[in-house]
């Protein structure tokens, strides 16, 4: 449960970071460098989630699935 917890808080953070990109981007006469920052932010929290991701999926504390993760392997391989 707290994973998803962190996931969640991670993109709330992504979205909000990118809000406040654009935001600076249309407010400021371009003498800040707040756009840049923001936008960095985004970026580097994406990157972070990536790897938390691919990090608990390496443990076996997540495991990935499919989109339809209960249809026979069977109906799958003929289409």
């Amino acid at each position: 449960m707290w994973i998803k917890i962190i996931i969640v808080f991670a993109f709330i953070g992504i979205i909000a970071s990118l809000a406040s990109g654009l935001y600076y981007l249309v407010n400021d006469k371009g003498d800040s460098r707040r756009t840049l920052r923001a936008l960095t932010w985004r970026i580097g929290l994406s990157i972070g989630l990536f790897a938390f991701l691919m990090v608990m999926i390496a443990f076996g504390i997540i495991e990935p699935h499919g989109i339809y993760p209960d249809s026979p392997a069977s109906e799958t391989s003929r289409n």
